[in-house]
């Protein structure tokens, strides 16, 4: 991966960590345990800490072979503050890793070894995660105000926050 493709990645990827944490910290704090209408599934916080030890497994398995289990990389807190450390720093390592890959020094073991098929499920992942964190909040009367919905999540992408 040369310079400038490098720079086209992490652009992206910050972006996307970016509208990440800008939703963290928009939840009100009741919507932390929010959970869609008529499901069993995950609350608001349960779906960030999967969000957060995806990254985190397939960072590690990606370094060493070795799968990890969700109890070793499970937040022991699920609060604003513990989320947002989390993705802030989970965030810095895929940047490292990619600049890792990018030298040469690490090895992606899936994706066929393309950081940017990584980088992509990553995304869409996550993004998948946010659209039902928005909808178990929506559902559950806790709406964010329209700045943060539209301008912070999607107009992010095209024009990075401004």
């Amino acid at each position: 991966m040369d310079e400038q493709a490098l720079h086209d990645l992490l652009g992206a990827w910050r972006v996307h960590n970016r509208i990440t944490l800008l939703l963290i910290a928009a939840v009100p704090l009741k919507g932390f345990t929010a959970v869609p209408a008529g499901s069993k599934g995950r609350t608001v916080a349960e779906q960030l800490d999967h969000m957060n030890r995806i990254r985190l497994g397939w960072l590690a398995y990606h370094r060493t072979g070795r799968r990890v289990t969700a109890k070793e990389v499970r937040l022991t807190a699920l609060t604003r503050a513990s989320l947002k450390r989390a993705f802030t720093a989970s965030g810095k390592e895929v940047e490292r890793f990619f600049g890792e890959h990018a030298s040469g020094s690490s090895r992606l073991r899936a994706f066929r070894n393309n950081p940017v098929r990584f980088a992509g499920y990553l995304i869409a992942h996550e993004s998948h995660h946010r659209g039902s964190i928005m909808l178990a909040l929506k559902q559950n009367g806790l709406r964010l105000p329209e700045p943060v919905a539209l301008k912070g999540l999607w107009q992010s992408w095209m024009w990075d926050g401004q």
